[in-house]
């Protein structure tokens, strides 16, 4: 057997959330943050929001459960922080972050399960606290962290004209 037994909602989930990957990695790679005003980025948010619906739906555990609703509320902050103009030009920073927060609640689950299911059969690691499964978790931690600094770094900081008080 080459693929893992899931039901029919766990394939939903997977093929529904897989194309975010690659047009999370791109946007990362091409503008250094994911920007959901293209049409590429609109792409990921649909992407990602069946991932995060169904993942509510299908996630079995806690853990992947909380992770499944950070990622909601992490796409919902990042696709509508640009609505609330109070923010100034805080609202970059605030997209910036709920949408890098996204894309690490895309790959922490994508990662472990990858690992504990393929190749099915005989996966590389047996379990989620695998310490293998544990390294990738906490790179991705410190990918996370590293990321937001230099993409918040990055951004124009906001002048004093822009803060609206």
């Amino acid at each position: 057997m080459l693929l893992p037994q899931l039901s029919a909602l766990g394939w939903f989930h997977t093929l529904g959330s897989l194309p975010a990957v690659p047009l999370a990695l791109y946007m990362l790679i091409r503008q250094g943050r994911v920007t959901p005003e293209a049409a590429i980025g609109k792409a990921w948010l649909v992407f990602m929001f069946i991932g995060a619906i169904s993942g509510v739906l299908v996630i079995k555990d806690a853990p992947g459960v909380a992770i499944s609703i950070l990622s909601l509320g992490s796409l919902t902050v990042g696709s509508t922080v640009h609505k609330a103009t109070f923010l100034g030009r805080h609202r970059d920073w605030i997209q910036t972050v709920a949408l890098s927060t996204a894309v690490f609640t895309l790959f922490l689950p994508s990662v472990t399960e990858t690992l504990t299911r393929l190749p099915a059969g005989h996966p590389v690691a047996a379990s989620p606290q695998a310490p293998l499964v544990v390294a990738f978790q906490l790179s991705l931690v410190v990918v996370l962290i590293v990321g937001v600094t230099l993409q918040l770094m990055f951004l124009k900081r906001p002048t004093p004209a822009t803060v609206v008080a």
